[in-house]
């Protein structure tokens, strides 16, 4: 599904939920970082609808991101002085060919 047309309004619309319902959907909501009516239109539309990342917030995936690749030049800096630089490019070569299986690459 394309994402919204550009200058295209939302209108304010009615729906129905008991108060627990209700509830559960704003908890939702604010687990997935949106209104509670970017939430329920993302999710009634699908997978296809333009969302951001499903799961972790942008700020939490920002800081896996960040230690990760901390800890990635830690250890290629630390492989590299104990003179296993090779082995260090070899591994990486392995998880790239891995993230391309999985992504259907190549």
């Amino acid at each position: 599904m394309a994402a919204r047309a550009r200058g295209a309004r939302r209108k304010a619309r009615s729906v129905m939920a008991t108060d627990a319902e209700w509830a559960r959907i704003g908890e939702a909501a604010k687990d997935a970082g949106l209104s509670i009516s970017e939430h329920m239109v993302r999710s009634s539309l699908g997978p296809s609808a333009p969302a951001a990342e499903p799961g972790l917030p942008l700020p939490v995936l920002r800081r896996v991101a960040r230690a990760v690749l901390a800890m990635e030049d830690i250890e290629g800096r630390r492989l590299e002085i104990q003179g296993a630089g090779e082995v260090w490019r070899r591994a990486l070569e392995r998880a790239d060919a891995w993230i391309d299986r999985e992504a259907g690459i190549g």
